[in-house]
């Protein structure tokens, strides 16, 4: 029922199991600036061996038709409409950095389709390098192959990294460019101890775009918190180290009423 809302919706999802079971937790993630679905591609089988998982594109990446926003609150705004639209019961909401910023904001909004948060490689502030705004508009394929290297931690595999910037391509310059805009204006250190839902906050300990240090802002900030640094992984922590990273997941949603 729930998938064929979002697909009636015109949200292009990923899902395991392909039929939701209503009498578990349902984890609904949310991909980062320039991302889609299949940044979940190491999450959505393993958790939805316990749990429901789905995974959706935001407007204008992947399968879902629309141009995006340059505001993460028209991005919030939009995912709000869709949880109240296609889910029955409040879910956990999963975001990677643009994504958790997202997530960040769908719950200051107030949804009630909120149970509890998991924040990846985020914080309450998401300020982007002046270089990197300039260069996707003027120079947008070696910007991007700058951005990725800089996604992943030193150890990462070469493929890994080539098939990071393929998929971000993929977005278009326009859309790619308003998200790290989005991302730049993104500021709500002076609200987040206004959320009280369960949450979790995971990072990469090698992470070079949304250091440590703005994932800890988070964990002080939101008194029912809890953070959890991964080492070995950069800002792609849930592809470099998805054993970790699930296992934290599922620890952590398994202690949910």
């Amino acid at each position: 029922m729930t998938l064929n809302k979002l697909a009636e919706h015109n949200v292009g999802y990923r899902a395991w199991p392909e039929q939701l079971d209503p009498r578990r937790h349902t984890i609904v993630m949310i991909h980062g600036a320039g991302g889609r679905t299949e940044i979940w591609n190491g999450q959505l089988r393993h958790l939805g061996a316990q749990f429901n998982a789905v995974a959706i594109d935001l407007p204008g990446h992947g399968a879902t038709p629309g141009n995006g926003f340059n505001a993460i609150s028209d991005y919030a705004t939009w995912l709000v409409d869709i949880l109240d639209a296609c889910f029955d019961a409040p879910v956990v909401l999963m975001g990677h950095s643009m994504g958790g910023a997202i997530c960040q904001q769908a719950t200051l909004q107030g949804s009630e389709r909120i149970k509890a948060l998991v924040l990846v490689g985020t914080g309450p502030r998401l300020k982007v390098a002046p270089a990197f705004l300039e260069g996707l508009k003027k120079n947008f394929e070696p910007t991007v192959d700058l951005i990725i290297k800089y996604a992943y931690s030193s150890s990462a595999q070469p493929l890994m990294i080539s098939q990071g910037a393929d998929l971000m391509k993929q977005a278009g310059p326009e859309v790619l460019y308003n998200d790290f805009a989005a991302c730049d204006a993104f500021d709500v250190r002076d609200r987040i101890g206004k959320v009280e839902l369960p949450t979790l906050v995971i990072c990469g300990k090698e992470d070079k775009l949304t250091p440590p240090s703005l994932c800890r802002k988070l964990n002080e900030s939101i008194r029912n918190s809890k953070m959890i640094e991964i080492p070995g992984a950069g800002h792609m922590v849930m592809i470099e180290a998805w054993r970790p990273f699930n296992e934290a997941v599922i620890d952590f949603v398994k202690g949910l009423p």
